[in-house]
């Protein structure tokens, strides 16, 4: 798990503990995104949601929607369909969120993680929207299997700098420091999280500038997917592409060239989004990523590109 760090973007999650919110504020605090807690359990759905929902949007404060599971009462098909009831209608820009804490572990590992997994699939299946999971950092070490290491991780761990290491996760997207913050806006404590800059920009739509942009120097940027090293990029217009051949060995996948349309193929898929540079044929990250059905990530620290997806 990396630690916090001066790139992340701050946000804080809410739900009818916080009361009235005066969105307005929060936003220029600097809070710039917001989970909003929908529903619960196969039934119960959060007074404040749509309140907060319309609140957040109206000062454009980026929201995603988050569902506290209740995996020892019910099945996972039910309470992904009451999360998906709950929130037709309203856009999130963030993947939908599964909460998965307290007596959710009275079922097991994995028991638990394959409820997990299955109400996650559901919920992407039915909306067509990522997903990603919260939890604690000691629950998710004890309770949450490797099967669910493709989906991101919004992690919990209060009063450290760096959150407990697991053996399923690597990275986390999304970190709540403290439990017990205060912020403009809101009276009261309010969970304070940080969310990696790559992650923010990937789901609303901006773009974190790559420091080196000079297209003539060897590739120099690791592409690591799945925590494995495959190959090395570099950077093109502020954004960092890829060797597709090298992206299919890392995954076995073929890479062709199709003659007739003058583009690559990745296994059966054509691939539009590319550039040919020396005779060598790059694709940005998140295009190789989209490939695989995962999702990229930039790690500023670091100076490399982390590619996950289930393989």
């Amino acid at each position: 798990m990396q630690a916090r760090s001066d790139s992340n973007v701050d946000g804080i999650d809410v739900s009818r503990y916080q009361g009235d919110v005066n969105w307005s504020r929060v936003k220029a605090a600097g809070k710039l995104f917001a989970f909003i807690k929908s529903s619960e359990g196969n039934s119960s759905t959060d007074p404040r949601f749509e309140r907060n929902v319309t609140g957040a949007k109206a000062a454009d404060v980026k929201i995603g929607f988050y569902h506290y599971a209740h995996p020892e009462r019910n099945t996972p098909a039910a309470e992904a369909a009451h999360f998906v009831g709950t929130i037709s209608g309203y856009d999130a820009d963030f993947p939908h969120v599964l909460d998965v804490e307290g007596a959710a572990s009275s079922i097991g590992a994995a028991a638990l993680t394959d409820w997990v997994d299955a109400w996650l699939e559901d919920v992407r299946r039915q909306t067509g929207h990522p997903v990603m999971i919260y939890s604690g950092a000691s629950f998710a070490r004890s309770y949450l299997g490797k099967e669910l290491g493709e989906y991101p991780l919004w992690i919990a761990h209060y009063g450290v700098n760096k959150p407990m290491a697991n053996s399923t996760w690597s990275r986390w997207a999304v970190f709540q420091y403290s439990q017990s913050g205060q912020t403009d806006g809101i009276s009261g404590n309010v969970d304070l999280n940080v969310m990696e800059r790559a992650f923010f920009d990937q789901y609303t739509g901006t773009h974190t500038e790559v420091e080196d942009d000079d297209t003539t120097k060897p590739d120099t940027i690791k592409i690591v997917i799945n925590d494995k090293l495959a190959g090395y990029g570099r950077s093109i217009d502020g954004h960092v592409y890829a060797p597709l051949r090298q992206i299919g060995a890392a995954t076995s996948n073929p890479v062709t060239w199709d003659n007739v349309d003058k583009q690559p193929q990745f296994g059966e898929t054509a691939v539009t989004n590319f550039s040919v540079i020396d005779s060598t044929t790059y694709v940005p990250v998140r295009t190789a990523a989209n490939l695989l059905g995962g999702n990229a990530y930039w790690d500023g620290e670091t100076k490399k590109v982390h590619i996950y997806y289930r393989g």
